[in-house]
């Protein structure tokens, strides 16, 4: 007997999108065909509706200080709003403090997210310098499970940032070991020096956020990346992409054979740099800044020609309170902007309903890429037997129109505010557990599992 048989739904993935009912037993997929006539303890019609796999939200900064502030959700709330927009699974960062080393900083956050988390996760290990202590650690963290290693080529006085001499010996040694090296890339130097010239000339306010950290800041850094990756031969992962030139590069350095994979973000596929003209502007203060429309468009040309792999939320949690000081000081705030719960409904609504995308295209980027380049693909990220049954079911005619409240993130206003889609998950499964049917929460805090780490 069946846990659950899903019936009278489209699955979906990046290779079809079919009629097929999905039987579910012990938290997996076990039955996919056309039509399954087995006994089951709960039924669920899905007539025209979608079933899609869960989303995998692979850049979240969940209960992060920013340097000037803790960002607004714990992991369960965080978690709780993932679920609700249809992300079954996220990683967030474990950042390595001044007063600790890398492994005691992953246990640290494990330990944290377990115990509050209503869906499955993973961590990235933050590294913030690269002692001996360090490098010893990076293979006894990669052999327990935790492959990927973050570094910062910028924020040199909040401590994140990596020097080039040793970003490159940690990018071979995570290499020689099997990790995956992922890179924030903008240059310092630039970011510093026009901050500072902005603030002499008393232009520090969000009107010209965008000066302080200019595009070259990302072309630059981004260049110098892939050069090391060459030399390295390292796996390179380069997170929230922004401008056209940047993806001219990337592209160009896949055609010659660089192992670079990159992602994008929701808002700098949507959002553009006029928001800093805005009276609200302050909100939009983030790192990198929005862009020109000419970026936009070459993010999604280079989604859709496999440049770019991944479409992340980068959800950085601040209310209000926390970023209006942007509007006359943006170094008075730590930049960040939320989006965990909007990652499917928004490339949904802005790629298959605006653009005419197919909707296989975005499951690669939101679920099977995901799973694929973090290494959980054998249970993860597809509607298929063997799988997780991590998916939700799709109404593709439901409408939300998006404001200040109609969300359960803990910040207090939305980036999209007026934005109508057309669109929404009804009922959210965690490994064959319902944990959203429509507006209610049935999951529960602690319930979400640590991934394939045998940490």
């Amino acid at each position: 007997m069946l846990d659950l048989l899903i019936k009278n739904g489209k699955v979906c993935s990046s290779e079809s999108i079919k009629s097929a009912d999905v039987g579910i037993k012990d938290g997996k997929i076990v039955m996919l065909a056309d039509q399954i006539d087995v006994s089951s303890k709960k039924i669920e019609d899905a007539s025209g509706c979608l079933v899609l796999p869960g989303a995998i939200d692979v850049h979240t900064h969940i209960d992060h200080w920013g340097g000037t502030a803790n960002t607004e959700d714990t992991f369960f709330t965080g978690s709780r709003a993932a679920a609700f927009g249809g992300t079954t699974t996220f990683i967030d960062f474990a950042v390595q403090r001044k007063d600790e080393d890398v492994a005691t900083a992953v246990k640290r956050r494990i330990g944290q997210i377990d115990t509050e988390t209503c869906i499955d996760y993973g961590v990235h290990a933050h590294v913030t310098d690269s002692s001996p202590e360090t490098l010893k650690l990076i293979p006894k963290l990669i052999e327990k499970g935790i492959s990927t290693f973050k570094m910062f080529t910028t924020y040199k006085a909040a401590g994140f940032k990596i020097e080039d001499p040793d970003m490159l010996v940690l990018m071979k040694e995570i290499t020689d070991h099997g990790g995956l090296t992922m890179v924030h890339a903008e240059n310092d130097s630039f970011c510093e020096e026009l901050t500072h010239r902005l603030i002499s000339q008393k232009k520090a306010d969000v009107l010209h956020y965008v000066e302080s950290r200019p595009a070259m800041a990302e072309i630059e850094c981004i260049s110098r990346l892939l050069l090391f990756a060459r030399y390295t031969r390292a796996k390179l992962y380069i997170v929230h992409v922004t401008t056209a030139e940047s993806v001219d590069l990337i592209r160009q350095a896949k055609r010659e054979g660089v192992d670079v994979t990159a992602e994008t973000c929701t808002h700098y596929l949507i959002l553009d740099d006029s928001c800093y003209e805005r009276e609200d502007g302050y909100k939009y203060v983030m790192a990198p800044p929005l862009r020109k429309k000419k970026d936009i468009e070459a993010l999604w040309e280079g989604l859709m020609d496999g440049t770019l792999s991944i479409v992340s939320s980068d959800h950085c949690d601040y209310s209000t309170d926390k970023k209006i000081h942007a509007k006359t000081d943006f170094t008075k705030i730590s930049p960040g902007l939320h989006g965990i719960e909007w990652l499917g409904p928004l490339m949904y609504e802005f790629a298959v309903n605006r653009r005419k995308i197919p909707l296989t295209k975005v499951i690669e980027w939101l679920s099977e890429n995901p799973a694929k380049v973090f290494g959980i693909a054998d249970r993860k990220g597809k509607v298929d037997i063997g799988f997780d049954a991590d998916l939700m079911i799709f109404d593709p005619k439901k409408h939300k129109l998006l404001d200040d409240q109609n969300n359960h993130m803990s910040s207090n206003f939305c980036p999209y505010k007026g934005e109508k889609l057309t669109g929404q998950p009804v009922k959210v499964y965690s490994k064959g557990q319902l944990i959203i049917d429509s507006d209610v929460f049935l999951g529960g805090q602690g319930k979400g599992e640590l991934l394939g780490s045998r940490y």
